[in-house]
């Protein structure tokens, strides 16, 4: 037992040695120009995202595709404060979102956890697509399909100027959000999700409360995808229904979760990545390039079902 635990400490110290030159490089990254920093911006909120969805997917089991719902409603709630409150103080405006998004995604678990499979994914499109009908229709409120520009935004007084000072402030958020969610996934209560994920029977028989425990987990996702939408507003400096509300914004997010790999925790930020570097490499390359991506990444999802990292993780334990 003891050689089993040194082993796996081992393991576990290699692996946290290996994120380092990541780190260096993400703090790096702003000498590459300002459209790599934007790209790498993007992938980091992408990737909070796409982590928020693992919490329901990965260690849940249950697929949403209307995930965008609470990355909108962190978007539009920090659009609306500086449209009609002219607050522009991200310490004012980020944990403002975070508040709506989590009554928001208890509002919408509570009808959507008594549900699983086929039934689960269904409501939270139809509900995501209401939100985004409202967003169209609400125009004195949300300007429709016009959208919110936000045109300035500030640190405890201190306006943020360029892409690459937001940049650093992205970053902050993506590793706080990273921390925390790793933190939150390997305590009991991460485990007990994944107990109801590998047998909801046998996890009810042990007393588990499989609602309250789904309902949880649904409030988490929502947080993290409201602080990832409100970063991604500010930092765009523009929203607008079809950009973070629509059914597509929500089949990316589990398009990078399925990539990157749903049974790594990290597997969702690699497909976020990924998926924003092709996206932009492909989009500029190619006049058909939804068609392109979507066989590209079909491929990628039936040839490597497990994802980058889980083909990653399987070569490393045989090879």
């Amino acid at each position: 037992m003891k050689a089993e635990t040194n082993l796996v400490n081992s393991v576990n110290l290699k692996t946290n040695l290996l994120y380092i030159p990541l780190v260096i490089v993400l703090l790096l990254i702003p000498l590459g120009g300002e459209y790599i920093t934007y790209l790498t911006g993007l992938a980091l909120l992408f990737g909070i995202a796409a982590l928020s969805l693992n919490v329901l997917l990965g260690y849940t089991g249950l697929l949403s595709f209307g995930h965008a719902l609470f990355f909108g409603c962190g978007a539009y709630t920090a659009g609306m404060l500086v449209k009609h409150l002219s607050i522009t103080s991200i310490e004012i405006l980020v944990p403002t979102s975070i508040i709506t998004s989590v009554i928001l995604a208890l509002l919408v678990g509570i009808v959507c956890v008594r549900h699983t499979r086929i039934y689960f994914t269904m409501l939270t499109i139809a509900i995501s697509q209401l939100f985004y009908a409202l967003a169209h229709k609400l125009r004195p409120i949300t300007g429709g399909d016009d959208g919110i520009r936000i045109y300035s935004t500030h640190v405890f007084g201190h306006e943020v100027a360029s892409i690459t000072e937001f940049y650093y402030y992205i970053l902050v958020a993506f590793f706080l959000c990273l921390f925390c969610l790793r933190i939150i996934l390997r305590s009991p209560f991460g485990l007990t999700l994944q107990a109801i994920r590998d047998s909801e029977l046998r996890a009810r028989f042990a007393g588990i409360s499989i609602i309250k425990y789904r309902l949880a987990a649904f409030v988490v996702s929502g947080l993290f995808a409201g602080i990832a939408g409100s970063m991604y507003a500010l930092f765009l400096g523009q929203i607008s229904p079809d950009d973070v509300l629509s059914v597509m914004r929500s089949g990316e997010f589990v398009a990078m979760t399925l990539l990157g790999g749903y049974t790594s925790f990290i597997g969702p930020i690699v497909g976020s990545f990924v998926f924003t570097y092709l996206k932009a490499v492909i989009s500029s390359a190619a006049l058909y390039w939804y068609l392109v991506f979507g066989i590209l990444i079909v491929s990628i999802v039936i040839f490597v079902p497990t994802g980058l990292m889980g083909e990653i993780e399987k070569r490393r334990r045989t090879g």
